[in-house]
């Protein structure tokens, strides 16, 4: 099955709630280790903070929007997880049972990694598996390995 972008966002966020830097650094992580074998995914870019694509914030969006995704209240709502609906679960169970069993071990490894990590240790991993994508960085100089 091939998953939609969204798809991937929901299975991301079906074990764990994250914010949006987590969820962008999990969904890096799992194409940079997939080594080729997840296709059309998103286009990720070296920026400010490493890896970044502006599908995945567009995508979360839209997950919002149509009530798969919900926030929780946070002062800096960029630094509030997100949480799967009831409806969000039900798509995101639909998803794995027809997903290649492969990717969602390698889905759900990642998370439960990175859902460890504070922001400063995730740039770090990130910057330690693809230092090309640390060049932009504004933290380059900071983070060491």
């Amino acid at each position: 099955m091939k998953l939609e972008k969204s798809d991937w966002i929901l299975v991301v966020l079906r074990k764990k709630p994250l914010d949006r830097i987590h969820i962008m650094k999990s969904l890096f992580l799992i194409w940079h280790r997939s080594r080729g074998e997840v296709q059309d995914y998103f286009h990720f870019e070296p920026y400010l903070y490493g890896p970044y694509s502006l599908e995945v914030y567009s995508e979360l969006r839209d997950l919002l929007t149509h009530g798969f995704v919900t926030q929780s209240p946070h002062p800096i709502p960029e630094w509030a997880n997100y949480y799967l609906t009831a409806q969000g679960r039900a798509k995101s169970e639909e998803v794995v049972k027809k997903a290649n069993p492969k990717i969602i071990e390698l889905i759900e490894k990642t998370v439960e990694e990175v859902s460890r990590m504070s922001f400063f240790d995730l740039l770090k991993k990130v910057y330690e598996e693809a230092p090309e994508f640390a060049e932009n960085s504004v933290l380059k100089g900071v983070i060491k390995k």
